[in-house]
């Protein structure tokens, strides 16, 4: 299903974040050509649209044009995976990690 977007709030919040369409689409693992081509027209579809509210950390319903649709969009792995890893603390994993090595280390003796 196709949904419209609201083409002047996308282009906001790239800009908002100083981000050029090719960062875009790294960060939301959409092509390049597949911005543009929302961000000229306003038409997603609704993973599309998924996918760059998970770069901006909004809910689609903030960026469509009508609001009346209902929307009913899960996670999906790629997102889930990338706020986790975004939200991981390296310093108290690797911290985690090297406590559980010396534990299973003297465990085992």
């Amino acid at each position: 299903m196709e949904m419209q977007l609201d083409i002047q709030k996308l282009k906001k919040l790239r800009e908002s974040k100083a981000w050029s369409q090719s960062h875009l689409a790294d960060v939301s693992g959409i092509s390049l050509r597949t911005i543009q081509r929302i961000e000229k027209s306003g038409i997603a579809s609704q993973e599309s649209a998924q996918s760059i509210c998970s770069a901006y950390d909004i809910l689609v319903t903030d960026i469509i044009v009508n609001e009346d649709i209902q929307v009913n969009i899960g996670p999906t792995f790629l997102s889930v995976a990338r706020y986790k890893v975004e939200q991981m603390n390296i310093k108290a994993t690797i911290l985690s990690f090297f406590i559980a090595f010396i534990i299973a280390y003297f465990w085992s003796i």
